[in-house]
């Protein structure tokens, strides 16, 4: 399974490997992890590599680089273009969680909320979504 964890914070990115590691353990099967730390990034991998599954956040803080984008505007993007359009997506944000939630569940992805995160809740999330069967 590869799985795209994009987020800008390095202790999110560590704790989604940590969740991802029990999720491999569930669903038996081994989960190589692609880490994207900025937005642009996320948006260029999105858009050429295909993905079992992706975690992205919203709020990158890199808007000094050329195409900056939001979470939600990459995952509106995901949703039309590139190999990625029906790969389950998890979107994780700490602000403005419940602003953004009926976007996120209109362009088909779960939010999961970054604020307390427990990472046997993630895990058995990410396993859910990378077992669930396609429609």
């Amino acid at each position: 399974m590869k799985i795209l964890v994009a987020d800008d914070e390095e202790a999110i990115r560590k704790s989604h490997r940590y969740a991802l590691e029990t999720t491999a353990q569930l669903i038996k099967k081994e989960c190589d992890v692609v880490e994207a730390a900025d937005s642009v990034e996320a948006l260029q991998k999105i858009k050429t590599e295909k993905f079992n599954l992706i975690l992205i956040d919203n709020d990158f803080k890199d808007m000094r680089l050329k195409g900056h984008l939001p979470g939600i505007a990459i995952l509106q993007i995901a949703r039309k273009e590139g190999p990625n359009q029906e790969t389950p997506i998890v979107f994780c944000s700490a602000e403005t969680f419940e602003t953004l939630r009926p976007m996120v569940e209109r362009f088909g992805a779960v939010a999961f909320p970054k604020t307390g995160y427990d990472m046997e809740s993630a895990a058995r999330l990410f396993a859910e979504q990378l077992t669930k069967p396609k429609t």
